[in-house]
């Protein structure tokens, strides 16, 4: 939970409350086992956007979190596209750029 707590304070959620005690714990270490402590903060932020002030309980954030999808396992490599060198679809500027140099 300590992780959760953290992230949220330190990305702009420093006055939330935390309202469960004790085994009202569980889901949310389930969530964040299941979804990750990222896509928790990530909602957080998308959900509280328009009213970042209103927000005063984690609470508010429960639901979403819940349908938040699985975080992929942890072996699963990530995509990172390749830079091109220019933008595909821009127009060339020069001959050089066309290969005719």
């Amino acid at each position: 939970m300590l992780p959760l707590v953290h992230a949220m304070s330190a990305s702009g959620f420093p006055n939330i409350r935390w309202p469960w005690e004790g085994s009202g714990w569980f889901p949310i270490i389930a969530l964040i086992k299941a979804v990750g402590v990222q896509a928790m903060v990530e909602y957080a932020h998308r959900a509280a956007a328009n009213a970042p002030q209103a927000v005063t309980s984690a609470k508010y954030f429960l639901r979403g979190w819940q349908e938040l999808p699985p975080a992929p396992p942890e072996d699963t490599p990530v995509y990172r596209p390749t830079p091109h060198l220019r933008a595909v679809g821009a127009p060339y500027s020069n001959p050089e750029d066309r290969g005719i140099f």
